[in-house]
């Protein structure tokens, strides 16, 4: 895999882009390898059912090699730059309906084997795409889904995800954006993306 430049996320956050590192990409599906060792350099968040039951801009992640959960911390950082509240969780140890309780959620999730959810997060995935006892209408989302256009299934699990989302009544606050394995254009866009349609949301209120 050739070494890829975040430099382009500087303007953004520059934390962001020193963490955006080649050695940190949460590999797509199977290219991981099975014994491969790790580090996970994000500190461990806190989680309750509190998190949810607020205005808060929740932040899923789900992953294989722990990646996703620092674009997660680091995008939830940039979200409170905003103003605005944000937990960071992830999947596999959250409920689907706990979804019920959040006011806007953004999912941030590989990949794996074939179009597989990351093996942690497979029982929320299973939940809320498979599942029917959601009731999201006022639940606001977005979609970066991580992936490998080498495999059948690309970016399948967030494609699920997204489309499991939407049929629960939530509402889209952001297209979805598919990333292939060098991801820094698609996942610059849709961080610009997300944080302006929370903008637009915030000025509405206060204009109302």
């Amino acid at each position: 895999m050739p070494e890829t430049s975040f430099a382009s996320l500087e303007a953004i956050d520059a934390p962001l882009a020193q963490t955006l590192t080649e050695p940190q990409l949460d590999l797509p599906h199977s290219a991981i390898r099975p014994h491969e060792h790790v580090v996970r350099e994000a500190a461990p968040v806190e989680w309750s059912w509190a998190s949810f039951n607020d205005d808060a801009v929740v932040i899923l992640y789900g992953t294989v090699t722990g990646n996703a959960e620092i674009l997660a911390n680091n995008v939830a950082a940039m979200v409170r730059r905003t103003g605005r509240a944000a937990r960071v969780h992830d999947m596999a140890h959250c409920q689907a309906n706990m979804l019920n309780e959040a006011s806007c959620v953004l999912v941030i999730t590989s990949t794996h084997g074939d179009g597989e959810p990351p093996e942690d997060a497979a029982p929320f995935w299973q939940a809320v795409v498979h599942g029917n006892g959601l009731e999201l209408r006022g639940v606001k989302f977005s979609v970066l889904a991580l992936g490998n256009t080498t495999f059948d299934h690309f970016c399948k699990c967030g494609r699920d995800l997204d489309a499991a989302l939407e049929r629960h009544g939530a509402t889209r606050l952001y297209p979805r954006v598919d990333c292939d394995v060098d991801y820094k254009v698609p996942a610059t866009d849709w961080i610009h993306g997300v944080l302006a349609s929370l903008e637009l949301e915030t000025r509405a209120a206060t204009s109302a």
